[in-house]
């Protein structure tokens, strides 16, 4: 009752302050951009913690929690790697989330792409939101600095640390790094390699060249115990995804994450191309839906856990997820339209 309330109020706000911001944006000629209106709804989330008992925390009913490895995730449901700011991670970590993946991170920081970067789009009817934000962060070493301090970890939830790179050596690099300063037993953390985006020299993923996946996943675990998670796009063949099935399945401590954004152009989902940086984008939303799960059933015959990501955001898709063989079960987009999600799905798993 109290998690529909405040969905619907969340909702409702949301759809005004987009339309009003809109309005602004088009008498001053400006380009739409959605970007605006997340960090203003960010701001919101935070300023009302102070009456978090009564809008933010819920209770995640018991018998809920899943095992991976040595990880106790007391709810199945993880933010996907899309935010950084610790602020709105403690309140979806309050809402119910069993666990979080903090935004991908390189060695250095980045600005990211020019905006406008972020947009609402939409497939069939569907919304989602279009992005090219190009990875923009502070670098590894301020995360160190802010990871190690953080209250995050007193929720004693899983974190996991989502790494990107230019070069196979800078997956290594961040993983030295992290691994030097993170030795609390208090620090419940597991790792992501993000091998979903054009991070290599010659610009290919790392995904289109498995050789390169082998040699980062033996490294990688070579130095650290920690599980790793390898996180895939859903634009990858049945054949590549088969291929870098064979490779985690032969690395001990290994799951998949299954999958990403997929890859569109502005006008494949409603976006005027005017109003968007860059030529292509990552859509996410519900559409994925249907090829997140084609990728937990193809990966169901491999021993490594799966983590669904793509598309989720009601009950019934968890449920579908479990059943083809799925652990745990990331949200991005479903967090941004409407966090109450959390709370409404957790009370029917």
């Amino acid at each position: 009752m109290r998690a529909g309330v405040f969905s619907f109020i969340y909702r409702a706000t949301r759809s005004i302050v987009t339309k009003i911001l809109y309005f602004f944006q088009a008498i001053s000629f400006r380009s739409k951009d959605l970007e605006p209106a997340v960090n203003f709804g960010d701001s919101q989330l935070a300023g009302f913690e102070i009456f978090s008992k009564l809008i933010y925390d819920f209770k995640i009913p018991s018998e809920k929690s899943v095992k991976i490895f040595d990880l106790i995730f007391p709810s199945p449901l993880i933010a996907a790697s899309f935010k950084s700011d610790p602020v709105i991670l403690r309140i979806w970590l309050k809402m119910g989330l069993g666990g979080i993946m903090l935004k991908t991170i390189m060695a250095e920081p980045r600005q990211g792409n020019p905006r406008p970067r972020l947009q609402d789009a939409s497939i069939a009817g569907e919304k989602g939101i279009l992005n090219t934000m190009g990875l923009p962060g502070d670098g590894i070493e301020t995360l160190k600095n802010v990871l190690t301090k953080s209250d995050l970890w007193n929720f004693n939830r899983p974190i996991g640390i989502s790494i990107g790179g230019d070069s196979l050596a800078e997956y290594i690099k961040c993983i030295k790094t992290f691994d030097s300063v993170l030795n609390d037993p208090k620090q419940n953390y597991f790792y992501e390699l993000n091998i979903s985006c054009p991070n290599t020299e010659n610009g290919l993923t790392i995904a289109e060249e498995p050789n390169k996946l082998e040699a980062v996943l033996n490294e990688a675990r070579s130095l650290s115990s920690s599980p790793i998670s390898v996180k895939i796009s859903p634009d990858l063949s049945d054949s590549q995804l088969r291929a870098i099935g064979d490779i985690c399945d032969s690395v001990n401590s290994t799951m998949i994450n299954a999958g990403n954004t997929q890859s569109k152009k502005p006008y494949q989902v409603g976006v005027n191309p005017d109003n968007f940086s860059m030529p292509a984008g990552g859509f996410s939303g519900p559409a994925l839906f249907d090829r997140t799960l084609e990728m937990v059933k193809l990966f169901s015959d491999f021993k490594f856990p799966i983590i669904a990501t793509g598309g989720i955001s009601k009950f019934d898709h968890v449920y579908k997820l479990k059943e083809a063989g799925a652990c745990l079960f990331g949200m991005a987009t479903s967090l941004v339209l409407d966090p109450y999600c959390i709370p409404k799905i957790n009370s029917k798993i």
